[in-house]
């Protein structure tokens, strides 16, 4: 299986000018290795456990030393708004603004205990029929990942299968990264909606004796209005350019 820097740092590096939606593990990667122009170029995307700790200590060590990036890691850019706390909405916040934006491509990292939450969002994204959407979906078999690693209430739920059947253009399930790395370009590019499902391992948990949760910064608690409106502003500048 691939690891979630290496899922989500094949986006960061190949999406161009797209929108990007995200679920909360996603964007806290994102978030950690996006530089300041949104991009995640220097982050080694390595497989297994190591490559994981390499990829984020390598993201953390260029907050350190770039302000630029420092001041990226606090949030999204202008490109990326994510549907936390709105749980289960990922699959429709990306469809509203694949309708809203038909030259734009649009991509959703949505979660696996997210999507369950609403797998009726299928459907109706298989129905409207965006050709501009890929959609992905993070599957590690856990909800909070890295903290207390909750179980999925189904085991080997299958995603690719279940948006096949729901009326998506195309839907695969790809566990290696370097298979995402070259699949990913070819997915954007296809009139959709496209489905990718990611195989991704389990992050590390932390809840163990001892553990002590980070307290979230202030702004986690507006950050997706602040998107909103930061994305408007983005679309605006690019629709008069």
């Amino acid at each position: 299986m691939m690891n979630i820097v290496q899922a989500c740092g094949v986006v960061a590096k190949g999406k161009g000018d797209a929108i990007v939606v995200a679920t909360m593990l996603s964007m806290f990667i994102f978030d950690r290795i996006e530089g300041a122009d949104g991009t995640a170029t220097g982050v080694p995307l390595v497989g297994g456990k190591a490559g994981l700790v390499l990829g984020l200590g390598m993201a953390k060590a260029k907050t350190l030393l770039s302000p630029a990036a420092a001041q990226a890691a606090k949030g999204s850019t202008a490109q990326r708004i994510n549907s936390v706390p709105l749980m289960g909405g990922a699959a429709g916040l990306a469809l509203g603004l694949a309708l809203a934006q038909p030259h734009k491509r649009v991509i959703v990292m949505d979660g696996d205990a997210s999507l369950l939450m609403e797998l009726g969002g299928l459907a109706t994204v298989a129905t409207q029929r965006p050709r501009n959407l890929l959609h992905c979906v993070v599957n590690n078999g856990t909800q909070f990942s890295g903290l207390d690693n909750m179980k999925l209430p189904t085991s080997d739920f299958q995603f690719a299968e279940v948006a096949s059947k729901a009326g998506y253009v195309h839907a695969e399930r790809i566990s290696d990264g370097a298979a995402w790395a070259e699949r990913f370009p070819k997915l954007l590019a296809m009139d959709g909606p496209v489905f990718a499902e990611l195989m991704v391992e389990t992050m590390p948990q932390q809840t163990k004796d001892g553990f002590e949760q980070t307290e979230l910064p202030l702004n986690q608690y507006t950050r997706m209005g602040d998107e909103a409106l930061a994305m408007q502003a983005w679309l605006a500048q690019e629709a008069g350019a």
